[in-house]
């Protein structure tokens, strides 16, 4: 649904993500993430039910996050 590249100093905040066919969220070579009060779901039959995915990121904080694959 949303992907984040090379990204720094990122905030995510107060949305919801439903059915996404791929990850929800992505961070890759990223930094200073912050993911709050985010709802994420996806029928268990779902090809795909990865919620937050993190490569090559660091510096993150996950807070109040609803996530319901």
């Amino acid at each position: 649904a949303i992907r984040f590249y090379d990204s720094h100093d990122v905030v995510v905040q107060d949305i919801t993500i439903e059915n996404s066919p791929q990850c929800h969220l992505k961070f890759d070579g990223s930094s200073g993430i912050l993911v709050s009060k985010v709802r994420i779901s996806s029928p268990e039959n779902s090809p795909n039910t990865d919620g937050i995915h993190l490569q090559n990121t660091k510096d993150v904080e996950i807070e109040d996050c609803i996530i319901a694959c």
